[in-house]
């Protein structure tokens, strides 16, 4: 059987890969077993005039059969489709990484412009702690067939090639989100970064490996991927909600409201925006599920 991506290629159906997914959620291996059964099923049922079968199909299969097991399990295999819907900026999307570096001990901060050796450049999310500097660009897609690719690579390594050749101190990075750490710090950047929120092409893979430049999408590194420092650090965007409508979402996300700890801990936001009082208990037991 085969099946159409959301970038319009085509594969043949790989039932591991479902089985994976669904496992990653903390779904038992013999529920994502029987899932994925009953997905095979149906799509087989459906598949005529050896017409690809839509990954949306599957998706949408395997998400109703997994919410009548286990909420959460549902809302984390809908993740990856939550981190499309982050936008309409890539301002939030910086803003979420940002606050990943934190949960590993980092001090960071975003939109900074920032000077090399021969010209200066706006940096996404910049991130220090002790002899550390990270610098990170942050590509946001909203369509699920999108890949960084190449060319992004390339340009974001003569970035940082330009700007390991200067010397920062905190202060001159953002004096108001830095008040009261030693100002006089001097470093140099240790790591450049190139992270999106759906995939990377092969040759940018490639090249990224060759000329240490990290990455980090959805699914990559196989450990360490995007994927695993939002379960790991319970960092679900407000996105992955069912609770919430897809109004309500981008009005929080405009107030920066972008993580689910962070609605949970200021849920009083929820009433400015005018939820009535048994929705907002709603969505906070949803919260409460998930984490």
């Amino acid at each position: 059987m085969q099946i159409r991506k959301a970038n319009g290629t085509i594969e043949q159906f790989d039932e591991k890969k479902l089985i994976k997914a669904l496992s990653q959620t903390g779904a038992k291996i013999d529920t994502a077993r029987d899932i994925s059964n009953y997905v095979k099923d149906k799509c087989y049922q459906n598949y005529k005039d050896n017409q690809p079968i839509k990954t949306d199909y599957i998706y949408r299969l395997a998400f109703k059969h997994l919410k009548n097991i286990s909420k959460a399990s549902a809302l984390k295999f809908s993740l990856k489709r939550s981190m499309l819907e982050i936008g309409p900026s890539g301002f939030p999307f910086e803003k979420f990484i940002a606050d990943i570096w934190r949960h590993e001990g980092y001090n960071a901060i975003t939109g900074q412009m920032v000077y090399g050796k021969c010209v200066s450049h706006e940096v996404d999310v910049v991130a220090w702690r002790n002899d550390e500097l990270v610098m990170v660009e942050a590509k946001y897609h909203s369509d699920a067939g999108s890949r960084t690719d190449l060319k992004n690579a390339l340009y974001v390594k003569a970035r940082y090639d330009d700007l390991r050749q200067n010397t920062f101190s905190i202060e001159s990075l953002d004096t108001k989100a830095t008040k009261g750490l030693d100002s006089a710090m001097s470093k140099t950047l240790t790591e450049g970064w190139l992270i999106t929120n759906t995939y990377f092409s092969d040759t940018a893979i490639i090249y990224a490996n060759c000329n240490n430049l990290k990455l980090m999408s959805f699914d990559y590194p196989i450990d360490g991927s995007l994927q695993d420092k939002i379960i790991g650090y319970s960092l679900y965007p407000i996105t992955i909600l069912t609770t919430l409508t897809k109004e309500e979402k981008v009005r929080l996300i405009e107030k920066d409201i972008i993580l689910c700890k962070t609605l949970h801990s200021q849920n009083h936001v929820l009433k400015e925006l005018g939820v009535d009082k048994d929705r907002i208990y709603d969505i906070l037991e949803e919260i409460s599920t998930l984490l």
